[in-house]
């Protein structure tokens, strides 16, 4: 037997094999990893988006007092983000009730703005848990853990799934009692931020419920701050009142004050001898105060004349000082000498002076004190000068920029020597003032320093110039840092140039800043050039004035084609109006617009569908301009178009083949069962000659055809109120005898196994409501309760009269409907799961919706299997208020 050949040609495919098998695993490793990061860039977005939309509300907070105007942008912009169908704001009174003071709302659904509910929309019960915080996020409101009432409420609205998150504000009034009781603080309950989404069930994430409890926490906050502000302008107007009666007051002590001033005036004493060649001011005074001598110097130095100040009270101090002059004046008097005093002064054009006073006591030929002299030097000038280089000094020392003071020359090598530097120097450079002290500044020189900026600096100051450069210098540690300094020459009075002085200022982080913008403004222009989506800057009257360049992928058009024409003249005239709002809207706002869709031609004239945003475009320009960012939807557009439509066609089918199925078989039973009873009494003769056997069979054709025709009046009933053609005539009625009276008419058709009974409680009152509507109704209800109860039983139908309302309610002891089907009661033609062989069309609760919607009412019901159920129709007892056709 041969031996196997297990050459390296056998061996190939193997290898091939495992080599695919090896690019298999390596590509689905790679595709894990792609998925991870691209699911991690998403979730990134959503984060930077949501901190994006805090901090915008946050700011919108703090710069705005407008509460109203707060709110309103808060559900626009939640509603925006969120993509929900409506954002609304509900706000709790203290009797328990609530209104939608602030909603945004997609045009299509039912706004709630305005609308007052009662406290039992909202019960006392469920105040305490959101008081502390707790949020409710429903997704499909015909779930099964969502209370029946909240569902049938909210579905009035269109709604499918909710999401609720409390506004909590401090409760101040409990606050202080607990302030003084060291008890802790308790927020209660000011509100709702509730989502709404109409359109499909949805499943609310984390991150938005997150969302949402920090816009209600800036919502909060932009309420206290309303609150503040308002308080704010009541103690302002309370602080105004108090300020006009201390100003009253201070009027009249001010009164009093400057009639003790003059009359202390004319006791002062008063100056007795002067030195009229003196260039000092020099004045007498006597014991009284009066001047006695007054010099001319006295005269250029203070202003007033001679023949103004004899035999007058000293004017030359203020009344601030009066009490300490007149001490001085009493201790010159009994023999004190002064020779230097500074005072600060008033002249008689009411400016001020500071002198040095120099006073001594006069004598008499007996020795005795008989008055005062006074000596006064003008030091005004000299007090300015010093004060200035006081102010210069304490600039020096305390600037943040550095300082360094140099000799004037040598301007060439090896440069003039520092004589100062202040501290900032030292703590821009390192350097200490001993350190410099003899130095040029080329000591912060290194190899970046620009030598074509040491020259210009060079050649200023060659020509005794200033000069202002900015360069790298080096730090004592060898760092670099960016330096910007000013040198200007500095002259004595004879105009001799003496020193420089180099005002020096750290850049570098401006420098940085620079650079980084620059970086910045490269990466989004690159950005902005390769994006899909079209960014337009327009002029006030939609001339394009820039045009990224995806418009020619978009449109077609080169973006230099369109550099200089008016973007209006290609948007299709049906979308003109609205997209100028948009655009006009943006100028006088510096929000973001809400985006709007509108036709754009092409420039082979088809027309796209865009989608754009708008907002003013801040930039140095002087005139105002709109920054618009475009999107294609085209092809979305159609793709929804498409959907919709088919989603239409499914229901159609649906609902069609419900009624026929319906049709075929609950008209052919009624038939069925008159046609034998006709043939019977046609074919036998027994049948016909038999009284009784006659009348039975003729009682069969009638109830076949009062059902056919009460199955006929149903649906026509149904067909009007979608049509718009079924009409609500109102009037009074006595509801306790109409009741009585339908119950009877049904007990007189039903069989032995049923009881009904029927209850009124309440006073009762006439009610105004459609008669036919009515009977309906009840018909529809009682024999549904005696259909459905195939074992017998009690029908029990109650008629409560409340204030504004009426209740009626119709109880059996049925087979119970089915939690499934509790959902689509009321949808054409649709029965219970548990019906069986039970016949029935589906119509009735769709014919009694119809009529409880027409009387403005609303109905409930509560059903267990095996056990019955129970149907609670809520009517307003004043229906009339005109004819009305749905």
């Amino acid at each position: 037997m041969p031996t196997p050949d297990f050459s390296i040609i056998n061996l190939v495919p193997i290898g091939v094999g495992f080599g695919i098998i090896t690019l298999v695993a390596i590509y689905y490793l790679l595709h894990q990893e792609v998925t991870k990061r691209q699911r991690a860039e998403v979730v990134l977005r959503q984060q930077t988006e949501r901190e994006r939309l805090v901090n915008q509300i946050a700011q919108h907070i703090r710069e705005s007092l407008d509460l109203d105007e707060v709110l309103t942008t808060t559900v626009a912009e939640v509603r925006e983000f969120l993509q929900a169908d409506r954002v609304l704001i509900y706000r709790l009174w203290e009797d328990g009730t609530g209104s939608a003071i602030t909603e945004t709302v997609l045009p299509e659904y039912t706004k709630i703005l305005g609308e007052t509910f009662p406290a039992e929309v909202f019960p006392k019960e469920y105040h305490q848990a959101y008081s502390l915080g707790k949020t409710r996020a429903i997704a499909n409101v015909e779930q099964a853990d969502v209370e029946l009432c909240l569902a049938d409420f909210v579905k009035q609205f269109g709604v499918k799934a909710k999401l609720v998150v409390p506004i909590l504000q401090e409760n101040r009034e409990a606050d202080q009692q607990r302030n003084s009781e060291t008890l802790p603080c308790e927020p209660y309950l000011w509100g709702l931020l509730i989502a709404h989404q109409c359109s499909y069930p949805r499943k609310w994430e984390s991150w938005e419920v997150e969302l949402m409890k920090q816009l209600a926490t800036q919502v909060a906050i932009a309420i206290q701050q309303s609150e503040l502000y308002k308080q704010l302008q009541k103690l302002n107007a309370e602080l105004e009142i108090r300020v006009q009666q201390r100003t009253q007051e201070l009027a009249k002590a001010n009164v009093s004050l400057r009639a003790e001033i003059a009359e202390r005036q004319r006791t002062q004493a008063a100056l007795q001898a002067l030195i009229t060649a003196s260039p000092r001011a020099i004045f007498t005074l006597d014991l009284e105060g009066n001047i006695k001598i007054w010099n001319p110097a006295a005269e250029r130095m203070f202003g007033w004349l001679e023949t103004e100040v004899i035999d007058r009270p000293n004017p030359i101090f203020l009344d601030d000082q009066l009490e300490e002059y007149n001490t001085l004046q009493q201790s010159i008097l009994q023999g004190t000498t002064y020779t230097t005093i500074e005072l600060r002064c008033r002249k008689k054009n009411c400016s001020f002076i500071d002198i040095i006073f120099s006073a001594a006591p006069l004598h008499d030929s007996d020795d005795n004190i008989n008055g005062m002299v006074a000596v006064i030097a003008d030091i005004t000038h000299q007090k300015k000068q010093e004060e200035q280089v006081r102010l210069l000094q304490s600039v020096v020392v305390n600037t943040n920029d550095a300082v360094v003071i140099t000799e004037a020359e040598p301007i060439g090598e090896p440069g003039p020597h520092i004589i100062y530097v202040n501290e900032a120097f030292t703590r821009i450079t390192g350097y200490s003032l001993e350190e410099v002290l003899g130095k040029t500044p080329r000591i912060l020189q290194g190899a970046k320093t620009s030598r074509a900026e040491l020259n210009k600096v060079w050649a200023a100051l060659s020509r005794w110039e200033s000069v202002t450069v900015q360069l790298i210098n080096y730090r004592k540690d060898g760092s670099e840092f960016w330096n910007e300094f000013s040198i200007v020459p500095v002259s004595d009075q004879s105009g001799w140039y003496t020193h420089w002085i180099s005002i020096q200022r750290d850049i570098t982080e401006r420098k940085q800043a620079e650079q980084a913008l620059r970086q910045s403004e490269e990466r989004f222009r690159s950005l902005i050039e390769n994006a899909l989506d079209i960014v337009k800057i327009l002029d006030v009257d939609g001339c394009i004035r820039y045009e990224s360049p995806s418009v020619e992928k978009v449109l077609g058009y080169p973006a230099t084609e369109l550099i200089g024409k008016n973007l209006l003249d290609y948007i299709h005239p049906d979308d003109f109006a609205n997209t100028y709002y948009s655009f006009t809207h943006a100028i006088q706002s510096s929000e973001v617009t809400a985006p709007i869709e509108f036709r754009c031609r092409h420039k082979d004239g088809s027309w796209r569908m865009l989608e754009a945003i708008s907002q003013r475009f801040l930039d140095n320009a002087a005139d105002t301009r709109i920054m618009v960012n475009c999107r294609d939807i085209t092809e979305r557009k159609r793709l929804d178009e498409i959907r919709m439509a088919l989603e239409r066609e499914r229901e159609l089918s649906a609902l069609k083949t419900r009624f026929f199925s319906m049709a075929s078989h609950e008209f052919r039973t009624p038939l069925s069962t008159a046609l034998a009873a006709a043939q019977l009494l046609e074919n036998c003769q027994d049948e016909w000659d038999n009284s009784s056997k006659r009348l039975r069979n003729l009682q069969r054709i009638q109830l076949s055809v009062k059902n056919l025709v009460q199955m006929l009046d149903d649906i026509l009933t149904i067909n009007r109120a979608e049509t718009g053609k079924l009409e609500f005539n109102p009037k009074l009625l006595n509801l306790e005898v109409l009741c009585a009276s339908c119950v009877e008419e049904i007990r007189l058709s039903t069989d032995e196994k049923h009881t009904l009974t029927f209850a009124c409680q309440g006073k009762a009152v006439p009610a105004c409501m459609d008669e036919r509507l009515l009977r309906s109704l009840l018909s529809n209800l009682l024999l549904n309760a005696i259909k459905y109860s195939p074992q017998g039983g009690t029908v029990h139908l109650s008629l409560e009269f409340k204030s504004d309302t009426v209740v009626l309610q119709v109880q059996d002891q049925g087979i119970g409907i089915p939690l499934a089907d509790q959902k689509q009661l009321f949808e054409p033609f649709h029965r219970g799961k548990n019906v069986k062989s039970i016949p029935g069309t589906g119509l009735g609760l769709v014919v009694v919706k119809k009529c409880v919607d027409l009387h403005q009412g609303y109905i409930n019901i509560f059903s267990d299997i095996g056990i019955g159920t129970t149907c609670a129709v809520t009517l307003p007892l004043d229906g009339c208020r005109g004819k009305v056709v749905i």
